[in-house]
């Protein structure tokens, strides 16, 4: 590890080197310097404390270990290709202490470097000399991983005078290494005991606050352009709480910017989502910060069906509901599309439909009428034909018509447009606490009962949008609109299928139908 306390790298012989910078360095007339001073800061706390990556109270500290690797630019009055010196760490000595191996080039006090750490040995031809790529994506929220590959760092030479043994006075080059990034220190009490595969956190300003990709002067540490995003995660390797309510530490690197309120989601190994709401700030390089923030369930599960969760919401058919759309990874993804009757997704037009001969009129299976095809008289799905029973099992199938209007009839539904801050749009369906919430809409722009929370039994319907002939629309209409699948053909015209829907400026709920070749959402349910 790398220590942002004091190191002293003493240049104690030249001998030849093919190295491009070597060759510019000789070209250089003038006496070659023969100690190098390189030195860095610890990451204090921006909390009003001083510290000492190891991490204290008050402090994050890196330091020095054999075969880190440093690079190397002459960038005036020369610029050119950088070179790798390796340090070594001498046998019981302190590791804030280190020594080049092997230099084979002098450096002039005449003239400017810069260095930077981690070294990278394939810099991309696209950049110029003395930049370097920033890439702050893969972490795991650990400090070690943070010293090896995220810590960048950069310094420009300057020089000192010091005296030599005999007395005399001697000049010597000095990197003073400052930190381009920031640390985070994530202290978060889990609600559970569990194994942890990822924390996210999201803000919901639109164009990204988490910068993780731009070009570095090695020289000055500025940064020309960058990409962000509105999250950034951190996958977790054999991370865990062994109880309930245990603090766990995890570390973040990034680059300097200002967060407003961050939205914290911890997915464990078998997908359960918890969260909290951090107070955000400005994030400055080389300092540290401290975020603390206890977890909370994002929904409510009652169980799990063939691994996937389900909630009891009261109806009084006693069916459950599946937390998640079929095809989706978590609660607030869309899912994939099906067409009525089809278990994989497709194109979304009649030439292509499974269960007609290209045509609205040629249906050859769910017909009752002759004017819509070869009649069979079923009107509900087989199983085989049922996209939650052939994609999450036995268990689980799409509801009926009568099923959804349950739903409708006795939940407490409530439009959001960013669901547990994800920024994700559509309706929390709640269990109702009282008769007279039952069959209740709060839709777009209203204010929900205060008696309801996400600590409360219920699900989420992401309005997910749909598609047709081809055409994915939910580019014009994800977030605005839902649309989901019944098990159920529409009885007047058999080229349909019923669905259940919203849109996010109708307080109410659509009972409808669409061409079942059309691409819809399915969220399934359990007995």
């Amino acid at each position: 590890m790398k220590n942002t306390a004091f190191c002293l790298f003493s240049l104690t012989m030249l001998t030849a080197c093919s190295s491009e910078l070597a060759e510019t360095a000789n070209d250089i007339t003038g006496d070659k310097v023969m100690k190098v001073t390189v030195q860095s800061h610890p990451f204090e706390f921006d909390d009003d404390t001083r510290t000492t990556l190891t991490a204290s109270d008050k402090s994050i500290a890196f330091s020095w270990a054999d075969y880190d690797a440093m690079g190397v630019f002459p960038v005036e009055p020369y610029s050119n290709s950088q070179a790798k010196r390796t340090l070594s760490v001498p046998a019981g000595a302190d590791a804030h202490y280190a020594t080049f191996d092997g230099a084979g080039w002098g450096l002039n006090p005449d003239y400017k470097y810069g260095a930077y750490m981690p070294y990278n040995s394939s810099l991309p031809s696209s950049v110029e000399y003395y930049e370097v790529p920033i890439d702050l994506t893969g972490q795991d929220g650990t400090l070690e991983t943070i010293s090896k590959k995220y810590d960048y760092m950069y310094a420009s030479s300057s020089t000192e005078t010091i005296k030599t043994p005999d007395g005399k006075d001697s000049t010597r080059i000095v990197f003073d290494f400052e930190h381009a990034v920031a640390i985070i220190q994530l202290n978060l009490t889990m609600p559970v005991a569990a194994e942890w595969k990822s924390v996210t956190l999201t803000c919901a300003e639109e164009d990204g606050v988490w910068k993780y990709s731009t070009i570095m002067n090695v020289a000055t540490g500025e940064i020309a352009g960058y990409e962000s995003s509105s999250e950034v995660t951190l996958s977790l390797n054999n991370v865990s709480t062994t109880a309930s309510d245990k603090t766990l530490t995890l570390y973040l690197a990034v680059l300097p910017t200002t967060a407003e309120d961050i939205t914290l989601t911890a997915v464990t190994s078998d997908n359960k989502s918890y969260s909290a709401t951090l107070k955000g700030k400005t994030f400055k390089a080389g300092k540290a910060y401290r975020l603390t923030g206890s977890l909370l369930p994002v929904f409510t599960e009652t169980g799990y069906k063939d691994g996937y969760a389900y909630v009891d919401l009261g109806l009084p058919s006693g069916l459950k509901w599946a937390t998640m759309n079929i095809g989706a990874t978590c609660v607030t993804d869309s899912g994939k599309y099906y067409a009525w009757g089809e278990t994989e997704p497709n194109t979304y037009d009649w030439s292509s439909y499974k269960w007609c001969d290209g045509t609205e009129t040629s249906m050859t299976k769910y017909c009752t009428s002759s004017t819509y095809g070869t009649v069979d008289n079923k009107t509900i799905l087989d199983a085989e034909d049922d996209a939650a029973v052939q994609n999450w099992g036995g268990a689980w199938r799409m509801p009926t018509n009568v099923e959804q209007e349950e739903l409708v009839n006795n939940c407490y539904w409530v439009w959001t447009s960013s669901y547990n801050n994800s920024g994700v749009d559509g309706y929390i369906v709640y269990a109702a606490k009282s008769p007279s919430d039952k069959g209740q809409v709060t839709g777009f722009g209203k204010t929900p009962s205060s008696d309801y929370s996400l600590l409360d039994a219920h699900v989420f319907l992401p309005a997910a949008g749909y598609c047709f002939d081809g055409w994915f629309s939910t580019v014009e209409i994800l977030g605005s609109v839902g649309t989901y699948w019944s098990s159920s053909i529409y009885a007047r015209e058999n080229d349909k299928a019923g669905y259940i829907g919203f849109i996010s400026d109708d307080c109410s709920i659509i009972y409808g139908s669409f061409d079942r070749c059309y691409g819809c959402s399915v969220r399934a349910v359990c007995e």
